[in-house]
């Protein structure tokens, strides 16, 4: 877990549309994102959950998509994604969604009506991904057995704002804090201490 915090904790922050962003080497790949993060994240995400009840994992193609493709290898499952841009197949299902810094449609393939999937993803500030996400499972028809992600910008406080519309619970990793100049690790989860 020490390569994750170290990711997120006393990192750059830069001012986008009026909010600090973080920059790190995990999500944006700044200055790089080494073999040993990704080998961290991996196997602290792995204790958040029993990846046995889940025959698929899904997560977000924007910034977290390939972590849901490193866990989907690592753990030897096939996995779907939501998008921004439609397939053009007409397979998929689609929700209106609105996060921090953009709104539209997403679009979900690669599932199937009672899959039992895992969501994964990088970081959560607003909320309005997963709860779209949420939605696209709901809509698809897909059992939706636990969402896992890597971090919380506490500012937001996203994970009470999911919970109080979705009644679903997200576990997490760990959460920062972005009001200072650097970033600031707040909170580790003991399961993965």
């Amino acid at each position: 877990m020490k390569q994750v915090v170290s990711a997120f904790h006393n990192q750059k922050l830069v001012w986008v549309k009026d909010r600090n962003f973080l920059v790190n080497p995990l999500t944006d790949h700044y200055p790089t994102t080494t073999y040993e993060i990704l080998d961290d994240v991996v196997k602290s995400l792995e204790k958040l959950t029993d990846f046995s009840k889940a025959n698929k994992l899904i997560g977000e193609e924007d910034r977290g998509g390939f972590l849901v493709a490193v866990m989907a290898y690592y753990l030897k499952k096939p996995f779907g994604m939501v998008k921004w841009n439609p397939n053009g197949l007409n397979d998929g299902v689609s929700v209106d969604f609105r996060n921090a810094y953009t709104e539209g449609k997403m679009y979900l393939s690669g599932v199937e009506k009672g899959d039992k999937v895992i969501l994964i993803e990088d970081m959560v500030d607003s909320g309005g991904s997963i709860i779209g996400m949420i939605e696209l499972c709901k809509k698809a028809e897909v059992e939706l057995i636990d969402i896992l992600v890597v971090a919380e910008k506490e500012e937001f406080q996203a994970v009470a704002r999911i919970k109080k519309e979705t009644g679903r619970d997200i576990k997490l990793l760990l959460k920062f804090n972005v009001s200072g100049k650097t970033s600031k690790v707040t909170w580790i989860n003991d399961k993965i201490r």
